[in-house]
């Protein structure tokens, strides 16, 4: 009795902690530093009488569950992680890596071909002057990148950055004295699309602004609009909602950051630097392939910002986390007669280029068109045509740079070094992303519940209002039920 006692004491503790045990079983690499995908040989699935829970089988000479070598760490699932993987089933996921590991391989072999062509170009470029950029890229209207006088002050295309933070504390420290009474205020929007019952949309743009002074003063506000049915019928029969919904959203953050400046422009002259930060690009070429419209309304909503916040002399800032742009990869291009680039971009290209804090010299986007049938956006930009220029700074160890549009006369004014200094103190602030936009990204942020309120809100509006246009069966039972 004692015995049984003891093994029923046994497994009750093996339950308990049954969750946190790692289950391994993976193939080595064939060539581990290389390739992140293993051969799998073999799926298994071991029934406990309290969990079922997965494990996989590999050639190596271990049994299910036990611990693999550490070139096998490409998939580790504990049991209390495997229950909320909800309808996905994993041994089919593996399967499929299995079956297309040599089209993955045959992706990275040809990215890492690409790579290494388009970085013997870059290495190339890298030597020549701003005047001897010209010269080669001739007449060409759009060769992707113009050079600016920086270049010729940065060496190997670089800018580095000269503090040297021994632990986080310190570089807290001087992002600290960075900011210190430089206000920063960024902009992010969301919106509520409409429903099959409620035909109303929304989009709303908050805003985050921090003075960075002594007392820690910081603001956070929401501006919210309201589309209605005829708003949302606007984009005609072959349109759909979405396309005005976007467009609204996009003319909201760009007003309230341009009312945001225009609060601020007061401190420039007290020696004070506000910068703004969008988290979106100036450029604006995802406009290339809409409706002429549309794509007017774009650029006549960037072109009021920018011409604002040249007038004020408060900065703004594209800021670009994850950018696919290539227009240094077009211009490498033209140098060097290379082929396309299809699967490399301008951040890809300069992550092994640029260490932490460390940018590329300012250079003017001259971007082609999306649209071979017309000219690209950037054409109807008037005179900042050829007046927005861009940087890649790296801001994070562990991805590759991001990339920063900045209109040119914040370069001709002398304030660039010290908005890039600004940007590097709230990506510190922010571990890796910056602060300010972080901010603005989580007040903008509509969740289900958020989603949920809102119809709750107009149906109960609806009903009250006795507007039968709108009422349908569902609308008036959530408004009932909530």
């Amino acid at each position: 009795i004692r015995s049984l006692q003891r093994d029923r004491t046994r497994r009750r503790e093996e339950e308990r902690s049954y969750p946190e045990t790692i289950l391994r079983g993976f193939v080595p690499s064939r060539e581990a530093n290389r390739y992140p995908f293993p051969l799998l040989s073999k799926i298994a699935r071991e029934a406990t009488p309290w969990r079922r829970s997965l494990a996989v089988k590999c050639d190596c000479p271990v049994e299910v569950g036990e611990i693999m070598p550490d070139c096998c760490d490409w998939l580790a699932i504990t049991a209390s992680e495997s229950q909320t993987w909800g309808m996905i089933f994993l041994p089919k996921i593996i399967e499929q890596l299995q079956q297309r590991q040599d089209e993955i391989d045959q992706f990275e072999l040809r990215w890492q071909t690409e790579r290494d062509q388009y970085a013997g170009a870059f290495e190339r470029l890298s030597c020549l002057t701003s005047a001897e950029m010209l010269a080669v890229i001739g007449a060409e209207e759009a060769p992707g990148a113009l050079p600016t006088a920086e270049v010729d002050h940065a060496e190997r295309l670089r800018v580095s950055f000269n503090e040297d933070f021994r632990h986080h504390e310190e570089a807290r420290g001087w992002a600290a004295r960075v900011l210190a009474n430089n206000p920063v205020v960024a902009v992010d929007g969301s919106q509520i699309p409409p429903s099959p019952e409620l035909p109303l949309a929304a989009v709303q743009a908050a805003w985050f602004e921090n003075h960075h002074t002594p007392d820690g003063r910081y603001e956070r506000e929401i501006e919210f609009e309201l589309l209605t049915p005829a708003e949302l019928q606007s984009v005609g029969d072959d349109g759909e909602p979405d396309e005005i919904i976007n467009l609204r959203r996009f003319e909201l953050e760009l007003r309230t950051l341009g009312a945001r400046i225009r609060y601020l422009a007061g401190v420039v002259n007290e020696g004070r630097l506000p910068i703004g930060l969008l988290d979106s690009s100036l450029v604006i070429s995802f406009a290339d392939r809409l409706p002429d419209e549309w794509r007017g309304r774009y650029v006549t909503a960037m072109l009021e910002l920018l011409r604002q916040a040249e007038q004020l002399g408060v900065p703004i800032i594209g800021y670009i986390d994850a950018s696919r742009s290539r227009d240094l990869l077009h211009l490498l291009e033209l140098a060097s007669g290379l082929p396309p680039a299809r699967q490399l971009s301008d951040a890809s290209l300069l992550t092994a280029h640029l260490p932490w804090g460390a940018r590329t010299p300012l250079m003017i986007c001259a971007r082609g068109s999306a649209d071979r049938r017309r000219a690209g956006v950037l054409e109807s930009l008037a005179e900042y045509r050829r007046r927005i220029g861009f940087v890649y700074l790296r801001t994070s160890a562990s991805a590759p740079p991001a990339r920063l549009e900045i209109p040119l006369w914040v370069w001709e004014r002398g304030y660039l070094d010290r908005v890039i200094d600004l940007v590097r103190a709230e990506v510190i602030v922010g571990n890796g992303y910056p602060y300010a936009i972080q901010s603005a990204d989580a007040a903008a942020a509509l969740s289900g519940r958020d989603r949920e309120q809102f119809e709750t809100v107009v149906s109960r509006f609806i009903s009250a209002r006795g507007i039968e246009t709108l009422k349908t069966a569902k609308s008036i039972s959530k408004a009932r039920r909530r």
